[in-house]
């Protein structure tokens, strides 16, 4: 059983108090034992497609600032696939994406789940691939860099946790051998709690010791196969004791000082065009601009050492039919190494929402770009998708913390809605979607009690729908749960949803920590306000800093959820698989077949009408995506993992 930090500082206090038999129901608010985004990939999706052997530094200089789609590292220059890619878990990087260092392997699992107490152990690994440098000598000066943060908006690591930069030499003089699969220290960071990210530059040299039997050139790295890699010593027992890394830059001609780059890079994503939630129902909205927020941000970072002049971009696209919602502009002088610089741009007049069609499912795509002539183009954009769904929505549908009531006996737990429009009359609520994270122990087919008061006061006598934990599958998207009701609930200006348990054990929803983003905070750093506890008898305020992960669904109807028809579907299939340029559709019928690709991280890149059983594939990037296809005449659908190499 793996035991969290919070639990562990919890219940060590209350064993040497002598007061466990009398336990006091307190929140959790704990790191996730696992990465649900890893968690859903298959094994043959971690192969690599790397198709050079050795990097030559006179062809290229070895940069990664890990910008792209992918949640693993890009396998042309590293050859493991331990560290998770994301944007979500830094802190005000340098770069729109870190590779995020912790306790999981690179399938989204604890390293050893039961070893409670794995302090400072090895955990992940990013090495790179073999770089020659052979034809090099020290007056080429060949320097490393890189960009590093304790914590994030994730678990801090402890002092005896550590990030360690190792050189891989030729051989070592192991004292009685020479070892040839030796790897050198050559910098270390104690963990600590959050910090601003921080530059490190350090030469690739030999260095010289002398040992009692033979004076060795300990590190002679100017040989054919030179490698680096980032090594974290923490927990091995879960999602803990973070560290971001981001713009890796390897390269000849370079000095000490060389830590200033002709590159102004986009460093944090979009958010919800919408004021208040990240989702709403588009016949709630119904182009109501008065539900849009007044600006919409572009946060940049200038890496180099003169300002430059910022020419920032907005567009947003209808992705219906790829029609355009909104472009503007603007631009402003960013100073070097400025880490705060937004660029704003005015929001309602420049939205024009008079095509959008009134669906049950609206997207928009918005896309902040920083146009400038600068040396590196791919970290130049951010994108988001603006969803417009049949329920309202905090959160950003990604997990980074788990949520709960423990010992969780009749504990209660309401979640306040505020509702900016009226609801349309001939609307109910007609259910709620929790997310569940996997929990340390398994607690699938608990009872608990949903709760709704629908009347503004959490006080008042909640109305109650008897549910029961649902068995946490890998294979379930997003990890939400949709709970339906039987009898439709009318709903004014203010809701309160959430739960009560009947029995002692951790529920462990999900919590999004990108809440501050939509709100437009500078961090974490205060409760939501949102969310109340009932334990020991008295209601409380909650401490949450983030937006719990549960969402009220609207519908002028009774929800049906349609069970994909498994038996019939056994000759819809693809190949091939991996593909370049086009994907083959097989199947035993001709009614028209739909598709979505999306990436991993649920953005969607290309949708449209199977035509003649074929998918044109050309305009996609190298990477891992979903695809989705779906029979319209039976409604059912079936999801493909897709791999694209080029």
């Amino acid at each position: 059983m793996i035991i969290n930090k919070a639990i562990i500082l919890i219940v060590s206090f209350l064993l040497i108090n002598g007061c466990f038999d009398n336990l006091s129901a307190q929140e959790l608010i704990t790191p996730l034992s696992y990465n649900p985004i890893l968690n859903k990939f298959p094994k043959i999706l971690h192969l690599s497609y790397r198709s050079i052997d050795t990097f030559d530094l006179d062809k290229y200089s070895f940069w990664d600032d890990f910008s792209g789609n992918n949640p693993y590292p890009k396998d042309s220059l590293w050859i493991d696939k331990n560290v998770f890619i994301n944007s979500t878990l830094a802190y005000r990087p340098v770069s729109y994406n870190t590779a995020t260092f912790d306790g999981l392997d690179e399938y989204g699992n604890p390293y050893s789940p039961g070893l409670v107490n794995s302090k400072g152990k090895i955990a992940d690994r990013l090495t790179s691939v073999p770089i020659n440098l052979s034809k090099y000598k020290l007056s080429d000066s060949i320097y490393l860099s890189f960009f590093y943060q304790p914590q994030g908006i994730a678990d801090a690591p402890e002092e005896y946790d550590s990030l360690v930069l190792e050189f891989k030499p030729i051989r070592l003089w192991a004292g009685t051998f020479w070892d040839s699969n030796a790897w050198v220290r050559i910098w270390s960071a104690k963990g600590s709690f959050l910090k601003p990210f921080q530059q490190v530059i350090v030469p690739v040299k030999p260095y010289i010791i002398d040992t009692s039997q033979i004076t060795d050139t300990l590190a002679e790295f100017y040989y054919g196969a030179f490698q680096f890699r980032f090594v974290n010593y923490g927990s091995l027992s879960g999602n803990l004791d973070h560290w971001h890394l981001t713009y890796v830059y390897l390269n000849k001609g370079r000095n000490s000082s060389d830590t200033v780059y002709k590159d102004i890079t986009v460093t944090e994503r979009p958010v919800s065009i919408l004021e208040e939630y990240t989702s709403m129902p588009w016949k709630h909205f119904n182009a109501n601009k008065n539900l849009v927020r007044k600006e919409l941000k572009i946060h940049a970072y200038n890496l180099w050492k003169t300002p430059l002049n910022l020419i920032g971009r907005a567009n947003i696209y209808n992705l219906a039919d790829n029609k355009l919602l909104m472009s503007t502009g603007d631009d402003k002088t960013l100073y070097s190494g400025d880490t705060t610089l937004t660029l704003a741009f005015y929001m309602p007049d420049s939205l024009d929402l008079s095509s959008v069609a009134s669906n049950d499912t609206v997207v928009f795509k918005t896309i902040l770009s920083s146009k400038l002539i600068d040396d590196r183009k791919i970290n130049d954009n951010a994108e988001y998708f603006q969803r417009f769904e049949n329920y309202y929505a905090y959160d950003d549908g990604t997990a980074e913390m788990g949520y709960g009531i423990y010992p969780g006996k009749y504990s209660m737990v309401a979640y306040k809605y505020n509702f900016q429009v009226k609801i349309p009359n001939e609307d109910s609520l007609r259910g709620i979607y929790i997310y569940f994270n996997r929990s340390d122990q398994y607690v699938g087919n608990n009872a608990f009690n949903i709760l709704v008061w629908n009347k503004g006061d959490f006080n008042t006598n909640p109305v109650i729908i008897e549910s029961r934990v649902p068995e946490i599958a890998d294979e379930k998207d997003n990890g939400y749960y949709l709970f339906l009701f039987d009898t439709a609930l009318a709903v004014d200006n203010e809701l309160y949803i959430g739960w009560e348990q009947n029995s002692e054990y951790y529920i462990n929803v999900g919590v999004d920590m990108n809440y501050y983003e939509l709100i437009d905070d500078t961090f974490p750093n205060n409760s939501t306000g949102k969310v109340f506890f009932f334990a020991n008898d008295k209601w409380n305020t909650s401490s949450l800093k983030g937006a719990l992960m549960i969402r009220p669904v609207f519908s002028n109807k009774k929800i049906v959820i349609n069970t994909p028809e498994t038996n019939n579907d056994n000759n819809l299939g693809i190949y091939p698989n991996p593909s370049k340029n086009i994907i083959h559709i097989q199947r035993n019928n001709e009614c028209e077949l739909q598709y979505e690709i999306v990436s991993v991280d649920g953005k969607k890149h290309k949708s449209g009408i199977v035509e003649n059983n074929n998918i044109i594939i050309t305009d996609l990037s190298k990477g891992f995506y979903i695809l989705m296809l779906t029979e319209n005449d039976r409604q059912n659908r079936k999801t493909f993992k897709l791999i694209i190499t080029k």
